[in-house]
Order: C-alpha cells, then sequence, then structure tokens
C-alpha cells in the first residue's frame, strides 16, 4: 500500500483521500473524496461523491454523478457536454445543473450490496442503506432505508444515543492504530464506548487530517499532498 491507498480498481479524474483507504478490484472511482478508514468494494461504481471515514462501500453499487434533463428536447447530454471531441468539435450551448452533482456520505455509512444511490443525494452520518436498495433522496442519521426507492424502517439506535454518538465525533479517532496495543475496548456497546471515549479520549491518537490528491497529467499519474489551511 502506497500513499495510503490500497488500489485494484481505477480511477477516472481525481481522487482525494486520508489514509488508508482500500479500492477493491474492477471498482471504478471518478472525481470522488474518501475518509480514513473507508473501503470500497469490487465492481463498484462512484462518481462525483463525498465519503467520509470508517464508510463500508458494498459490491456492485452504483453511486453515479449525474442526472439528465427530462424537459428538454432530448435527454442525451450534448447539449450541456461533448462527449466526443474527437469527431466533433463544437462548444457546448447549454449548462444543466444536474450534471455532475455530488453526492455526499458521511461517517460509518454501511451501503449494502447492489445499492443505487442517485446523484445529489446525501446519506446521514451512520446511516445503513439495504442491499438493492434505490435511494432517491436524502437519508437521516442512524436510520435504516431499503427498498425501491428506498425509505427509512428504522433507526439504529434510539434518539438520544444517536444525539450522543454524533456529539462524540468519535469518527475522528484512529481506533484501529489504538488497538494496536489497548484490546479492552467496549466496541461492541455503544453507550459504554462513549463513556471510553469521555474518560480515555485524550489518550486516543486522532486521525490525521493529511490529504493526498491523484490526478492523471499529461499520461502520468501524480500524487500529491494537500495541505490543511493554516500550514
Amino acid at each position: 500500500m502506497k500513499h495510503g491507498l490500497d488500489l485494484g480498481g481505477t480511477i477516472g479524474g481525481s481522487l482525494i483521500w486520508e489514509a488508508p483507504i482500500r479500492i477493491f478490484h474492477s471498482s471504478h472511482v471518478v472525481e470522488a473524496e474518501i475518509g480514513s478508514y473507508s473501503y470500497v468494494s469490487p465492481r463498484t461504481e462512484i462518481h462525483h461523491a463525498t465519503i467520509g471515514r470508517y464508510c463500508s462501500i458494498g459490491d456492485n453499487v452504483s453511486l453515479r454523478g449525474s442526472a439528465h434533463p427530462k424537459e428538454w428536447l432530448s435527454s442525451h447530454p450534448f447539449p450541456y457536454t461533448n462527449l466526443y471531441p474527437d469527431t466533433r468539435k463544437y462548444e457546448p450551448p447549454l449548462t444543466f445543473e444536474g450534471y455532475g452533482r455530488r453526492t455526499h456520505v458521511g461517517h460509518d455509512v454501511w451501503i449494502g450490496s447492489r445499492a443505487i444511490v442517485l446523484p445529489g443525494v446525501t446519506i446521514g452520518t451512520g446511516a445503513i442503506i439495504g442491499a438493492g436498495a434505490v435511494v432517491t433522496k436524502d437519508v437521516p442519521a442512524y436510520a435504516v432505508a431499503a427498498g425501491n426507492p428506498a425509505r427509512v424502517v428504522k433507526h439504529r439506535f434510539d434518539a438520544p444515543l444517536i444525539e450522543r454518538l454524533l456529539q462524540s465525533e468519535w469518527w475522528n479517532y484512529d481506533l484501529p492504530r489504538y488497538l494496536e496495543q489497548h484490546q479492552d475496548v467496549p466496541l461492541d456497546n455503544p453507550e459504554r464506548m462513549l463513556d471510553f471515549l469521555a474518560r480515555n479520549g485524550s489518550d486516543i491518537p486522532r486521525i490525521e487530517a493529511k490529504r493526498k490528491s491523484y490526478l492523471r497529467e499529461k499520461n502520468k499519474i501524480v500524487i500529491r499532498t494537500i495541505q490543511a489551511p493554516g500550514t
């Protein structure tokens, strides 16, 4: 793993990430940002998306970055983007707000196999998306959504615990690194874990907010470190 990127798939355009992340074979990631300890399973397409830390993206998932105009002459994108510059040299005369709409995925989100997330949707931190779901609208934090179209079927925890989890911002801790030296961590009990963080948080390392970018320039791959503001 170089630069904290375990890359088995392909990248189109650019990728910005926090180490470590893993992109499994046969997946394709385009113009995305991915946070620490998140992974993308095989045969998944991610376009124009921002994904938080500790996210689990299943196989054959689709997070696509564009809608198509339904009220125009054609639903084809030729009026606002030229897909064929080698054969038709024209400047697209229009813009379409649905083109390249960004999808936002919070922290600790699990998206099940074969799920489809439409452009511009926001999936809240801690949410779970069921296998095969088609997500057409925003999903709240710690909700479980399933079906076509996806609907919230329940929440993972009650409201007070959800509030505590969100306030704790536990995903800023480098828990796998802490586990290298400490095993007595109640990860299987959220309430006890929050109490543990309240007592021991100062001893747990934080994830370094150091991002890197992957970009193709003139048939060459360039990896750069992105400095945080003020550094």
